[in-house]
């Protein structure tokens, strides 16, 4: 499958850390949490392209023509080391989300 076809398949996958964190017992992060970043927009787009980032780098890893290439290394470099690691980016976005919400800052 291509990746133009991965993300209208991918259902609630690119959402399965913040679903599995609703799920957890020992975060704080509850499952209306969870729902209301589903209602956020920005939220579903950093998702998605962390949920996409994540499965380029696993495509990336099994492919032997790009396996010792220059090309490989800059793309991978491009998706996993740049100065804003993308999921790091997603994890900070939901904490200054929730934190606003819970402090009554965020009414959305």
């Amino acid at each position: 499958m291509t990746f133009k076809h991965r993300l209208p398949n991918a259902g609630l996958r690119p959402y399965k850390h913040e679903k599995d964190r609703a799920r957890n017992d020992d975060d704080e992060f509850s499952y209306s949490d969870y729902e209301q970043l589903l209602s956020d927009e920005t939220y579903c787009r950093l998702a998605e392209l962390r949920w996409l980032a994540a499965e380029l780098e696993t495509e990336l890893a099994h492919d032997d023509i790009l396996a010792d290439s220059d090309v490989h290394d800059a793309i991978f470099d491009a998706v996993a080391n740049t100065d804003a690691p993308i999921a790091e980016a997603v994890d900070e976005y939901v904490a200054g989300r929730m934190a606003a919400h819970r402090s009554g800052v965020y009414e959305g």
